[in-house]
């Protein structure tokens, strides 16, 4: 029979290491940040890292999936819901916007991305291409059901849109740490309608 307790511990532990770790990479560069910094971190002994995560890259992956995986919720649910294909891109963009401002891990692995030595930069670049294609998606749907009335290709409505979002996302990380980031989507809200109405 399985110790459910030690599970558990192991569990909180393993999950304890890894928002350590979204704080470190938050604040350093993946090549600064050391093992003992996510230790320290997180309270936890560096054997125990190291039982739960090989070494950095490995810690470094986790991140990266762990921000992948939070960040593919909120497209999912813009991807599946209910509205417009207009509404749901907005839904979309401001669903993003508010995980960025307030989740440590993904933040870390917005970071984490431009920080990879070459040989790991993979990890982490196959998420913008998903999001790129979702975007062009909910243009489609917003054009097909008459929500998106532009005159621009949908190709150049998603280039714009993507540039403008990530403008947004740069400009709240270097002010504040993207605690703006919902307020800049939001202010830019009209900007986005009258781009996609006419």
């Amino acid at each position: 029979m399985k110790d459910t307790g030690k599970q558990a511990r192991g569990i909180a532990t393993k999950l304890a290491l890894l928002e350590a770790a979204g704080r470190v990479f938050s604040r350093m560069t993946y090549d600064k940040a050391k093992l003992k910094d996510i230790s320290d971190e997180a309270g936890i002994s560096l054997g125990s890292l190291y039982f739960h995560f090989g070494n950095k890259d490995d810690i470094a992956e986790a991140v990266l999936q762990t921000q992948r995986d939070r960040l593919s919720g909120i497209a999912l649910e813009a991807e599946e819901g209910k509205g417009t294909g207009r509404e749901r891109l907005f839904q979309l963009f401001e669903g993003y916007a508010k995980v960025i401002s307030v989740d440590t891990i993904v933040q870390a692995g917005i970071l984490l991305v431009s920080s990879l030595p070459d040989e790991l930069k993979s990890w982490g670049q196959g998420f913008h291409n998903e999001w790129e294609q979702l975007c062009l998606s909910l243009i489609k749907e917003g054009v097909a059901d008459g929500s998106i009335t532009s005159s621009w290709s949908v190709e150049d409505l998603g280039e714009l849109l993507n540039e403008l979002f990530a403008g947004a996302q740069t400009l709240s990380g270097v002010e504040d740490g993207w605690a703006s980031f919902p307020k800049r989507i939001t202010r830019a809200k009209p900007l986005y309608d009258l781009l996609l109405t006419s």
